[in-house]
């Protein structure tokens, strides 16, 4: 049976082997037949996928062209079991009234708090007119990925979205990238060639933090860069675990434009929101990498404006799904507000934030509040906790609204807090796999231009 582009039918999907609800976005020719291009309804996009006549089957009830299901209607959402998540996200149950449910005045800003809270993005209709047309622009064009498949290194991965790759490599299944330089390549044998004469072996910028984690118990020991040797054969910790070298080297976007433009092509494809791929002059990027006998795998990165006015300390984060669960966001948030400590500056990242991306800080910075209110004893405000964690106020009373551990009493909001009630919370929040030493940490903030004096 021939399906048009825009009907609803039953697909049986390929990660749980369930028929769910699907939209038919796209078709094409193959030698098996036609494929389509479905995106399950309530799921995300990066569960889309290209799919043979064979695995799609009419709904049992009438659907026709263009219908819009109603959520009633919908199968379960499902999760998928090959979709990351974040280990330990769960923060306690928000005690936050949604909008509507409460007898409390619907304000503005309690909907933006109770949107915040709980990663609500704002509906097309809620946007502005340019906005409107872009994000239109944006879901069209979009909406069907151009690359199923990846090989970086010794890992074949599947993508999540579109990039915006040249077109003559937009049109293959699956692209070849280099996981040194980042180089993208169509063809096996020109990515063996170019790996056989590639003379990069770590990114090309500055190292500014290196440590040493014991694998299998998954506790690091920071050491010495000097005199340390830079060999990535396993080694075994004093448990018996082999250890794991992690380094992060600082790359500057207008000294390494090409890198910089081939690591945001090849984030895209795990980013559903990301318009920065090719003006990258502004923007540091910091590169988290494993070390073996061959170099320095990337593994994640984030960047972030050299000059920002709205003071993000974060523009966009990434770990690679094979290194997912590791940690590793964790890892580079925490990066993030070292250097913002070091700046002397309070910092927050880009919004919108992905929706693992929300889950990722709000984990971070329930842990870290928590923290520092057990060693204290409550007795802090908001200034003070922002200044000692370098996370900005909005986000410390959002995270502990969620927590229910303050309220706003006479114009200003008073954190109420027991030991008894941060240890109940410190069991339900991740604990961290490791922290960052300051010390080790070998980086200078930029000096901004426009504070320079003149000679």
């Amino acid at each position: 049976m021939k399906y048009d582009i825009g009907c609803y039918a039953h697909c049986l999907s390929s990660w749980d082997n369930v028929y769910h609800l699907a939209e038919i976005m796209d078709q094409r020719e193959s030698k098996d037949g036609i494929e389509y291009y479905v995106h399950y309804n309530e799921q995300n996009k990066r569960l889309d996928e290209w799919v043979s006549f064979t695995r799609l089957e009419d709904p049992k009830t009438e659907i026709g062209c263009g219908f819009q299901p109603e959520i009633g209607e919908n199968p379960a959402p499902l999760i998928a079991p090959t979709t990351p998540t974040i280990v330990g996200s769960s923060l306690g149950d928000t005690k936050l009234d949604a909008p509507g449910t409460s007898d409390r005045k619907l304000t503005r800003n309690l909907k933006r708090r109770y949107d915040e809270i709980h990663n609500v993005q704002k509906g097309l209709e809620e946007l502005s007119p340019i906005d409107q047309n872009l994000e239109k622009e944006h879901e069209e064009k979009t909406k069907v990925k151009n690359i199923q498949v990846v090989e970086l290194g010794k890992y074949e991965i599947d993508t999540w979205y579109y990039s915006p790759y040249p077109e003559e490599y937009s049109n293959v299944d699956k692209l070849y990238i280099c996981e040194f330089c980042l180089k993208y390549m169509k063809k096996r044998i020109t990515y063996k060639r170019h790996m056989m004469k590639c003379c990069y072996r770590h990114p090309p910028g500055n190292e500014i933090y290196r440590t040493v984690v014991a694998e299998q118990s998954s506790v690091p020991s920071d050491n010495k860069q000097n005199g340390e040797s830079t060999s990535g054969q396993s080694k075994l910790s004093e448990k018996g675990g082999s250890l794991q070298t992690l380094s992060v080297f600082e790359v500057d976007g207008q000294k390494s434009k090409l890198y910089g433009q081939n690591l945001c092509l090849l984030a895209k494809l795990f980013l559903d929101h990301k318009t920065l791929y090719y003006d990258v002059d502004s923007f540091l990027f910091y590169i988290l990498t494993e070390l073996d006998d061959y170099g320095h795998q990337i593994v994640g990165y984030f960047s972030k404006e050299k000059y920002s006015v709205e003071s993000y300390n974060l523009a966009c984060i990434l770990t690679l799904p094979p290194f997912q669960r590791k940690g590793y966001g964790r890892f580079l948030i925490t990066l993030a507000y070292e250097l913002s400590k070091k700046e002397g500056k309070i910092g927050t990242p880009e919004r919108p934030l992905s929706d693992l991306g929300q889950v990722s800080f709000r984990s971070y910075w329930g842990r870290v509040l928590l923290e520092v209110l057990r060693d204290h004893g409550g007795n802090l405000s908001i200034k003070d906790l922002s200044s000692m964690t370098a996370i900005r106020s909005d986000d410390i009373i959002n995270t502990l609204q969620s927590l229910n551990l303050i309220r706003y009493y006479k114009g200003q909001h008073i954190i109420s807090i027991s030991a008894k009630v941060i240890e109940e919370h410190m069991k339900s929040t991740s604990k961290t796999k490791w922290s960052i030493d300051p010390s080790k940490l070998h980086w200078t903030p930029l000096s901004n231009p426009l504070t320079r004096r003149p000679r």
